[in-house]
């Protein structure tokens, strides 16, 4: 990896049971089997029901989320989550700054917005520093088009937000992405608990609602960011076989620390479960989001990949496996399928 991560601590509090798509930490393999019927009973349950399970105020909603979207503005969290795109997009690698890790302030510039959020700026880093910090950096064309601006918005595994507190903060996140990143195309959103009541709301909202259980399958042609909060490790794994091979510099994902999945299981383990991950890490560049919001449980391991985006370029013979990927019963309880139907 071009960036060491610090372990953090997986999700999994009592408000993230809502989602559709979770992180699911495994304490037996029986156990694991024993649960895995939970998911597709749910997706069953609510698709017999037409979707709305329960009334929903729809009005009250709305407020609640960009009640929630407002709240996030203001946070100390979405100032650095700001910086650290838009740093990225300078390629100014080394002022990534994430709390904890980095303390400079900015005193000697007219860049006010980094001024005020204490963050030092492009034009005040050394260039001997950058020069230094970059050595060896290929700038290559996947690289620079890593770093271009997003064309369109996909989100997977909000979850249930009528019913659940972390989905509506993940969603007034989401819509202030949408808002600093100006994407002038679309903001696609999909999730199999959705209710009609909840999909009438996102399209109310400006979204564009996918209209089918993609599977995370979702080839693009044009820069796209992803973001998927605490998705299982299938979906992000079939995100990547999906557009495998030197077309993945136009997808940028925001989800789950790849980098902290590897550590949670071995090589070996990862390698046979979930390929592309495994054999795209040592490509990536991540920069983790700082989990200093309040609420500790709703952005806490994410971070931002690009991909491919390294020191050296992915060998030719990476690009050779391209099988889709098939899941054991041990990893088929973190994606609902088109299958549970």
């Amino acid at each position: 990896m071009v960036c060491p991560i610090p372990k953090m601590a997986a999700p999994g509090s009592a408000a993230d049971a809502a989602d559709g798509f979770q992180l699911v930490t495994s304490k037996t393999r029986r156990k694991r089997r024993e649960n895995r019927p939970r998911l597709a009973t749910a997706y069953r349950r609510h698709a017999h029901h037409g979707g709305e399970e329960e009334s929903v105020d729809l009005a009250k909603l709305e407020k609640n989320i960009l009640a929630s979207k407002e709240e996030l503005r203001c946070s100390e969290f979405f100032s650095t989550v700001k910086d650290i795109f838009r740093h990225v997009r300078r390629r100014d690698w080394e002022c990534v700054y994430v709390p904890g890790t980095q303390s400079s302030l900015c005193q000697n510039c007219d860049c006010e917005d980094l001024k005020r959020e204490s963050l030092p700026c492009l034009q005040c880093v050394d260039s001997a520093e950058r020069t230094e910090g970059m050595k060896g950096f290929v700038e290559s064309a996947a690289v620079t088009r890593s770093l271009q601006g997003f064309d369109d918005i996909v989100c997977y595994g909000l979850g249930r937000f009528s019913g659940c507190v972390t989905a509506r903060y993940q969603l007034g996140f989401l819509l202030l992405l949408r808002d600093v990143l100006k994407v002038p195309g679309s903001c696609f959103v999909y999730d199999p608990l959705f209710s009609p009541g909840e999909e009438q709301l996102l399209e109310k909202l400006g979204f564009q609602h996918i209209q089918k259980n993609e599977e995370g399958k979702r080839p693009v042609n044009k820069r796209t960011l992803f973001y998927m909060p605490h998705c299982g490790k299938p979906l992000y794994n079939n995100l990547l076989w999906s557009n495998w091979g030197p077309r993945l510099s136009n997808l940028a994902v925001l989800g789950n620390s790849l980098s902290n999945m590897a550590l949670r299981c071995t090589s070996q383990e990862l390698e046979k479960a979930a390929f592309y991950i495994h054999s795209i890490l040592d490509y990536t560049k991540e920069f983790p989001l700082p989990n200093n919001f309040h609420f500790l449980d709703i952005f806490n391991d994410t971070s931002l990949h690009l991909f491919p985006v390294t020191d050296r370029s992915p060998p030719p013979s990476l690009w050779q496996q391209a099988a889709e990927p098939v899941y054991d019963l041990d990893w088929q309880e973190e994606i609902i399928t088109n299958c549970d139907k």
